[in-house]
């Protein structure tokens, strides 16, 4: 298996590291992919410096098997995200122990494509969303409430906007 990894520090003190297969390497992707992941970080507040976290970019097979292990469900998904402990809402449960390494996200970049095909945007926007989505993951936000997912759309635009670009997801819309 050819992965190549990256690492990034620029502007928000965080250390991205991106794991990319081979079959995923596109041209501006590793940019464009730090730049979602520090839109997504502007978000926290009182987050410790510098913070870091692992981003791999993979196929559907790997997310069906993380998938199965991690959330019992025997299906391909978009975007699994491992860590947010310690975050809610983008700021740390206990500003004095707050965790700097956030955790890790995957994302399936077939199912990536799938999605931007469906509905019809750009696969860079849909990128950029599952980036975004993963990181507020990370730091604590989540959808599992209609109070709590207006939070994190409502995070999740802001993020397109320091992008940018409109966020592809519209407020009531779920992925597969």
């Amino acid at each position: 298996m050819d992965v190549r990894s990256t690492r990034s520090k620029p502007a928000h003190d965080a250390d991205i590291y991106l794991y990319t297969r081979a079959a995923y390497r596109a041209r501006g992707q590793t940019a464009l992919v730090r730049r979602a992941a520090h839109a997504a970080l502007a978000q926290g507040r009182h987050l410790p410096t510098p913070v870091a976290l692992t981003i791999r970019l993979t196929d559907d097979a790997e997310l069906r098997a993380l998938n199965r292990q991690y959330r019992v469900t025997d299906a391909p998904t978009d975007v699994l995200s491992f860590g947010g402990e310690g975050y809610r809402d983008g700021q740390p449960s206990d500003a004095d122990h707050a965790p700097a390494y956030l955790g890790d996200i995957a994302i399936s970049m077939e199912r990536c494509a799938a999605q931007a095909k469906r509905y019809g945007h750009p696969v860079e926007d849909e990128l950029a969303l599952l980036v975004i989505h993963g990181v507020l993951h990370l730091l604590g936000y989540d959808h599992h409430t209609p109070a709590r997912r207006r939070r994190m759309w409502q995070a999740q635009d802001r993020a397109f906007a320091l992008l940018g670009r409109p966020n592809p997801l519209q407020p009531d819309q779920f992925h597969d």
